[in-house]
């Protein structure tokens, strides 16, 4: 999960600079001529993200089901 996320925000960050450029290292914005570039790079973040919550909800699943206790082996004894 964390490397998910990690990953998810540093192509998140990438992607800002790459819209809108840094005035302060002097980079300028490439997605005004690169713009297909740019709209496959946001469909690409989009499906990552959708991947990162698919994650993420698979996750919880499973660790509810290893708290829930099993029935099978609490089951009394005659």
């Amino acid at each position: 999960m964390a490397l998910a996320s990690a990953g998810d925000g540093a192509a998140t960050f990438m992607s800002e600079l790459g819209r809108n450029g840094n005035s302060h290292a002097r980079w300028d914005k490439i997605c005004d001529k690169f713009e297909s570039y740019c709209n496959r790079g946001g469909g690409a973040l989009i499906a990552s993200f959708i991947g990162f919550i698919l994650l993420l909800i698979i996750t919880v699943m499973s660790i509810a089901k290893l708290l829930k206790p099993n029935r099978i082996n609490h089951a009394p004894s005659p």
